[in-house]
């Protein structure tokens, strides 16, 4: 079983970063929303590690907790036993690239489509 929650957007006119689609977050992850592995390699104007920042200030009041994927040693291991995966938007070139070089394409696509674990996605 595919779960899927695609976002069009970060963000909306008059609406805090991922306001919009904060409660739906929370609600789709569940139970795993405390343990989510987060790619922040697309992010433009901020570091990843800023961008992990940006993503828990706007999902912690949901529940919602994320971690970096470069901040693990072994980050195609931090893959293979993620709860969930959730990908940032942003440039879509420098996302795509970094996940090509450490090849993590496929194990993300496996762990997704195969395993079924919760997959959240904007923009990007």
């Amino acid at each position: 079983m595919k779960k899927l929650l695609l976002i069009s957007n970060s963000a909306s006119q008059g609406q805090p970063y991922l306001g919009y689609a904060a409660e739906e977050i929370g609600r789709f992850l569940g139970p795993v929303a405390q343990d989510v592995l987060f790619v922040p390699y697309a992010a433009i104007t901020y570091s990843w590690d800023e961008y992990v920042a940006k993503v828990n200030n706007a999902l912690g009041g949901v529940g919602v907790n994320v971690t970096g994927l470069h901040t693990y040693d072994k980050p195609l291991q931090a893959i293979a036993s993620a709860k969930a995966i959730m990908v940032g938007g942003g440039n879509t070139w420098a996302l795509l690239k970094q996940l090509q070089d450490m090849g993590a394409m496929k194990l993300i696509r496996e762990r997704v489509l195969e395993d079924g674990i919760p997959y959240v996605g904007w923009s990007a």
